[in-house]
């Protein structure tokens, strides 16, 4: 459950009001929700035979360079008091953010509104700091405080408008969604992947539609280099637009599909989960390194603790880690539950996924969503 989720789970009770319109959407949003570009992320370690004063694990045969670091454990609270160590960042201050801020804010056709909030904001995952603002008219735009690594606006008053009506193809989609970035100075030619999808199960009823373009790598779709294009059709209308340009290390695979099931199942056997195990996937994956499958595999108590939505935000365990990217194997043990219903149940231990590096085979991420 990422920051998103749990937002979602906590505010969207039986106490607010949510006009039908919006509760549709909603509704069709979460069903069809994915792990998207990730902004949640999830790692351990991994026992292999290792040079411990060298820094290099042997990896396929091979001798290569650990990644891996021992991730710093932290609280939400620290997220929103700490800020100690944004000083010896090279951030952008308030006053370049407000100016960015209004140059997006006129390019995007807003020209006469204005910032109402602004916020810096530090991950609690990792080390990256974002700009948050909110404009008088609701429109929201979120950027890379630190350089050019990702950006997105949304603009949720398309919601309330009258758009039901139009339509399109799936076809038609992704053209419109490719023009509406050219229009905007994205240029998607250099994406050759592209992911269409929409509010509703079936193109004659969906009013709403979203294009996410992607760069590949041996076949790979990379989520870190992506633009994402949220739009209403014939109107062309745009409810958001998100550009993630991460840096990608482009990581040789030496590391096989069998490797990275065991080094994942020795993980997981850290822990002492009682449920059989049903089904293991395994695929070839584009990932950030992130600290969640450290804190299933070093803090399990912890993790069951704080997943139930009265727990107090303040008290959140995160365990940070820098934001590589990598080629991963990402292994998911899905466990048989016989009873969802049981007193000592917990959604973290139905899938459970580890990040298994393709090149070092150390364990750099995971989660319990993929």
């Amino acid at each position: 459950m990422d920051q998103l989720d749990k937002k979602l789970y906590n505010d969207l009770n039986t106490q607010i009001e949510i006009p039908e319109k919006l509760d549709t959407i909603i509704k069709n949003g979460l069903n069809k929700k994915k792990s998207p570009y990730s902004f949640l992320k999830l790692i351990a370690s991994v026992c292999i035979i290792t040079f411990i004063t060298s820094g290099v694990v042997l990896a396929g045969g091979k001798a290569v360079e650990k990644i891996w670091k021992e991730p710093q454990r932290v609280t939400m609270d620290y997220k929103e008091n700490n800020n100690n160590d944004m000083t010896k960042e090279n951030i952008m201050s308030e006053e370049e953010a407000r100016k960015k801020g209004k140059e997006i804010l006129e390019k995007f056709g807003y020209k006469n509104d204005k910032i109402k909030t602004i916020k810096l904001d530090k991950s609690p995952d990792d080390f990256d700091v974002a700009w948050c603002i909110e404009s008088e008219d609701n429109i929201y735009i979120d950027f890379d405080a630190k350089g050019e690594e990702f950006f997105c606006i949304s603009d949720d008053n398309v919601l309330y408008k009258d758009i039901e009506k139009y339509r399109t193809t799936e076809k038609e989609a992704e053209k419109t969604a490719k023009e509406l970035a050219k229009k905007y100075g994205y240029d998607t030619e250099q994406y050759s992947y592209a992911e269409v999808s929409s509010n509703l199960n079936s193109e004659s009823d969906s009013y709403i539609w979203n294009v996410t373009f992607y760069k590949e790598y041996d076949g790979i779709k990379n989520p870190y280099e992506s633009i994402q294009v949220t739009f209403v059709p014939k109107i062309n209308q745009i409810c958001g637009l998100s550009v993630v340009n991460k840096k990608f290390e482009n990581n040789p695979v030496e590391i096989t599909k069998e490797q990275a099931k065991e080094i994942a199942l020795k993980e997981e056997q850290k822990i002492n989960v009682k449920y059989e195990v049903k089904n293991i996937e395994i695929n070839l994956r584009i990932e950030s390194m992130n600290g969640c499958a450290y804190l299933r595999t070093n803090d399990y108590e912890q993790l069951h603790k704080q997943t139930p939505a009265d727990y107090p935000n303040e008290k959140w365990v995160f365990y940070r880690t820098d934001s590589r990217i990598r080629k991963i194997w990402l292994v998911t043990i899905v466990y048989d539950i016989p009873n969802k219903f049981a007193e000592d149940y917990n959604v973290n231990d139905e899938r459970v996924s580890y990040f298994v590096d393709a090149t070092t085979g150390e364990v750099i991420g995971g989660g319990s969503i993929f």
